[in-house]
This record gives C-alpha cells, structure tokens and sequence, in this order.
C-alpha cells in the first residue's frame, strides 16, 4: 500500500507528461508565420522550422516524411532562406540554374520596387531526382533566395504549401 500511492501518483503525472508532449510536438507543424528583422514568410501546416536553421540559411522548414525506395534518406519536401551579400540577381539566377539538371521555368519581373526571380529546376540529390522552386529577390546589399525542394512523386501533396512559401515569401 506505501508503494501504490507513489506508484499511481507516477503513473498519473507521467500520462500528463505524454499528453503535454504529444500536444506540443502537434503545435510545432502547425500553420505559423515567420517575421525576421530581413525578411517574412508563412510556414504551411505540415513542416517543421527548427529554432536554429540549418548551417548558411536564414530559415530552413522540412516535411515530416521522407520518401520512398531510393529516396528513403530524403525529406519529401523542403525549404530554406540564403542570403547572398554583395551579389547580383542574375549571377545567383545562373548559380541556381548550373546546379540543375533541366530548366522547367523561368520568368523574371520587379515586387515591391524590387528585381526578382522565379525558377523552377529539376536537379540530382545522392542521386534521386528532385524538383526544386527558387524565389530570388535582390534587395541592395544582398540577393535573397527562397528554395523549396520537393520530391516528383509527392509534388501534388505539397503544392499548395509550395505555392503558400513562394507568395509569402517577402522582403522588409
């Protein structure tokens, strides 16, 4: 009896413990918009934005699932913010395009006062194929670029939130 009391009262906190995490974890691919002294976006329900972005980007999201088969170790789809100091639209523009392995479309216009680029590319990562939409916007220090990466087989489930990350995706 001295030890079920203890025993039920651990139970009990560990089964609200789980809960809360459980909630938590949910709210983190929740729908959230993204404000940065540089730059906003949304970050659509289904990703994940980890507090500290991956190493050279301003902002980086990822899907929850990876693929299939060969492509087991790549994330379904992903996004990330670079920022290029010192650089020019159309060196950044020829940059992004060099890396692919077929130009699906490119189309150049001004936002906001603003040169900007939108390019969408077929390219190779560890050796399965990808398709990846780049926004680039040149600001007058830097050129800002917006990459979300998608596998081809899942590119339907993630228009909506491709389309959500590019027309979000906006200079301060």
């Amino acid at each position: 009896m001295e030890i079920l009391i203890p025993g039920l009262l651990l139970v009990g906190f560990m089964i609200w413990a789980s809960t809360r995490i459980k909630r938590n974890a949910a709210k983190a691919y929740e729908r959230e918009e993204i404000d940065t002294p540089e730059f906003s976006i949304v970050k659509p329900e289904g990703f994940l934005a980890p507090i500290d972005p991956a190493d050279g980007t301003l902002f980086s999201a990822y899907s929850k699932d990876y693929g299939r088969d060969e492509a087991e170790r790549i994330r379904q789809a992903t996004a990330d913010v670079r920022r290029f100091d010192n650089a020019n639209l159309e060196v950044v523009c020829e940059r992004a395009k060099a890396d692919s392995t077929d130009l699906v479309e490119e189309r150049f216009g001004v936002v906001n006062r603003s040169k900007c680029a939108n390019i969408v590319v077929v390219r190779s990562d560890a050796g399965v194929p990808v398709e990846t939409s780049l926004k680039m916007i040149a600001a007058p220090e830097a050129v800002y670029q917006l990459s979300i990466t998608v596998l081809p087989e899942h590119k339907e489930d993630y228009l909506r939130n491709i389309n959500e990350l590019l027309s979000s995706f906006t200079l301060k």
